[in-house]
């Protein structure tokens, strides 16, 4: 039993000689399992800020679950073992005779997976991402979605027609209400350069990521 502790020795209490704490069947302790969070929930809400943190332990998580049923596997071996070593005989009452139980399979140990790097573990997410994280601008992350498109294609309509009134002078500074990973926030554009600037960035990351 102790080597096949080696396995999971990443995974259990050890005592001040770095020897495996064992319960009265002796079992291993198990460590503090880590909190793993729902990455397709979390995006789906639009939160990817620490999305890679999660990953990492949503990565690790796998490694936990495969701990517990190799532990699972251990109790189970622990059983059939014992089973094994103290084989009941049957008296047939009817003609004396005798039979032997038969011994019992034992368990197969669950096959360890390598851990997962984090750019695995998104990879499913990657597209729905690089949406939400979008383009930085002035210290925002503006999400390509297709509300900042009509926001910025509606002030684009006001900004020509101000200029068509000579009144261009008057259209800025602007607050632009951007969705972003962090929810809605302000992108102020103070000048015609930087409002065009934003709007050219924006434009060429949503063609791309469309594309």
């Amino acid at each position: 039993m102790t080597n096949k502790l080696d396995a999971i020795l990443d995974f259990i209490v050890l005592d001040e000689n770095e020897a495996p704490v064992l319960n009265v069947q002796g079992l291993p302790t198990l460590k503090q399992w880590p909190i793993v969070k729902d990455l397709a929930q979390l995006i789906a809400k639009g939160k990817v800020q620490h999305i890679e943190k999660f990953a990492e332990i949503a990565a690790q998580g796998e490694q936990w679950d495969w701990a517990r049923d190799y532990f699972n596997y251990l109790i189970e071996l622990n059983k059939v073992t014992e089973y094994n070593a103290n084989l009941p005989v049957i008296i047939d009452n009817e003609d004396g005779t005798t039979a032997e139980i038969k011994a019992r399979s034992l368990p197969t140990a669950p096959e360890r997976s390598p851990l997962k790097s984090i750019e695995k573990v998104l990879e499913p997410y990657a597209k729905k991402i690089e949406k939400l994280r979008g383009i930085k601008f002035k210290n925002v992350q503006v999400s390509l979605t297709e509300k900042n498109q009509n926001g910025l294609s509606s002030l684009k309509t006001a900004f020509d027609l101000a200029v068509e009134f000579e009144a261009e002078d008057q259209f800025f500074p602007i607050h632009f209400n951007a969705e972003t990973c962090n929810g809605v926030e302000v992108v102020e554009l103070l000048n015609e350069a930087e409002f065009k600037s934003f709007g050219l960035q924006f434009i060429l990351a949503r063609k791309a990521f469309f594309s």
